[in-house]
């Protein structure tokens, strides 16, 4: 590259320097943050954050935090980190004290340099990194080491953040990046091809807009756990759950196409001229949905089902949760606790088989009747036993798995969980050993549905 000689190789800019400080300012400041949630029963949880200064008491404040799809203590202390920032001044040197290590995790050059790609609420850390580069100080996040003094006032900043949560009001947060400061993206050198790979998908992610259809879901399940389980759930806890390890790949399949009402019903056969007449139900004479098909339907199979569900899970339990639509395809989300407060896991598992299977299977036998037999339904003691085979096909599975060493010479599903999720609804459980697990003839379901007495027809002639 050639240059004139009339033409200057360097700018003549005046150099960029610190502003002159023309007022005393303190040395440094310390700041001690804490972030809390609170979740009163049937109302979303609401979150918030509490300061306390080293110095200026009377500044000590608590803040609740905007209303986000997750009101977790890693939001909150985010925001309770933000505040700090602001509230100090520019040149003085800041200390910024929590018990937590989310915000020293979440700010480490790692993560900035891959533009915080995958990292929840990235837009509350970009505001917080450009906070903290328009200082004209240094700035230091610092954990409170257990048994310190810290400690103390990180428990006063945490009482003032509870007091704020439980009298939630709507406070103002500005997100904006302060002004000329400019944040460096996603580094091109030293970073992976899955981090390009992941924030382009973020970017497109981002410009989409959600299905009616899945909104309408996602709000039947939350309206659902929150009537039937006291439970606030956000859109993020309801994808999770529908993978949920418990269940079996088709029935987590059927489950996220039910969400996103993907499932080939009602409106989807009237387009197609050969089968329009699998849009109505038969029986019913309306058009088919999956709440119909599920909960609702006349046809012989779904009522079967619950009612055998239902005998089988009072066996060990003393009340029945409401079966709705929210609650098979939020099934996941279920929890119970025992008197003490405590989770009952087998309990809960026992309720994501329970449901999980016998709502798949009566998607199976309706498809079954609608396309393979014309209508015909099945019988009574075929459902039956096609709910037997079933459950206890899920019951053999967890005798495997837990059978079943892995590379860590551990069994692949824990034994003591199986034998919680199975107990106390086993045929003949009391001439069984402790640990039944290999044991050959373990079945569930004849005591819900008692043997008819074989007829014997005679072949004589006459």
């Amino acid at each position: 590259m050639t240059y004139r000689e009339d033409e200057p190789i360097v700018r003549k800019n005046p150099p960029v320097r610190r502003r002159e400080i023309t007022a005393p300012i303190p040395e440094s400041v310390v700041i001690y943050i804490a972030g809390a949630v609170h979740t009163p029963q049937r109302r979303r949880p609401t979150a918030a954050v509490g300061l306390s200064f080293e110095i200026e008491n009377s500044r000590d404040r608590g803040r609740c935090i905007p209303i986000l799809n997750e009101q977790s203590q890693y939001v909150a202390e985010l925001f309770a980190a933000l505040d700090a920032v602001r509230s100090a001044n520019k040149d003085s040197m800041l200390t910024v004290v929590s018990t937590q290590s989310y915000v020293n995790e979440a700010m480490n050059k790692k993560l900035s340099s891959e533009g915080w790609v995958g990292v929840p609420h990235k837009d509350v850390l970009r505001c917080l990194a450009a906070e903290v580069k328009a200082r004209n100080a240094l700035t230091f996040f610092k954990v409170a080491e257990p048994g310190s003094p810290n400690r103390v006032r990180c428990r006063q900043a945490a009482v003032l953040a509870k007091r704020a949560a439980r009298a939630p009001k709507d406070e103002k947060w500005d997100l904006s990046l302060p002004q000329d400061t400019a944040l460096p993206g996603l580094s091109l050198q030293g970073n992976r091809q899955k981090i390009f790979y992941r924030s382009i998908r973020e970017e497109k992610t981002r410009k989409l807009v959600t299905r009616a259809s899945t909104v309408k879901g996602l709000k039947k399940v939350k309206k659902s756990m929150e009537d039937t389980f006291k439970k606030h759930v956000s859109d993020a806890d309801i994808w999770k759950a529908a993978f949920n390890k418990d269940f079996l790949p088709r029935v987590a399949q059927f489950l996220w196409k039910g969400i996103h009402n993907a499932l080939r019903v009602g409106k989807y056969w009237s387009h197609i001229s050969e089968c329009g007449d699998r849009a109505k139900c038969k029986d019913c004479d309306i058009e088919e949905d999956l709440e119909h098909i599920l909960i609702k339907c006349k046809s012989p199979g779904q009522e079967t089902i619950w009612q055998a569900a239902k005998s089988l899970w009072l066996e060990r339990e003393p009340s029945w949760p409401e079966v709705s639509l929210g609650t098979v395809l939020g099934c996941g989300l279920a929890i119970f606790r025992d008197d003490r407060g405590k989770l009952k896991h087998g309990t809960q598992r026992l309720y994501r088989i329970l449901i999980s299977e016998s709502a798949y299977l009566i998607w199976l036998l309706r498809n079954e009747r609608v396309i393979s037999r014309d209508g015909a339904p099945a019988t009574e003691e075929g459902i039956k036993n096609r709910w037997k085979f079933a459950i206890n096909q899920r019951l053999q599975v967890d005798k495997t798995l837990a059978n079943r060493p892995t590379r860590g010479k551990r069994p692949a599903l824990a034994p003591k969980l199986v034998l919680d999720t199975w107990s106390n609804i086993l045929d003949d459980e009391r001439s069984l050993p402790a640990d039944w697990l290999r044991e050959p003839r373990v079945l569930v379901g004849s005591r819900t549905f008692p043997q008819a007495p074989i007829r014997r027809q005679s072949h004589g002639i006459g």
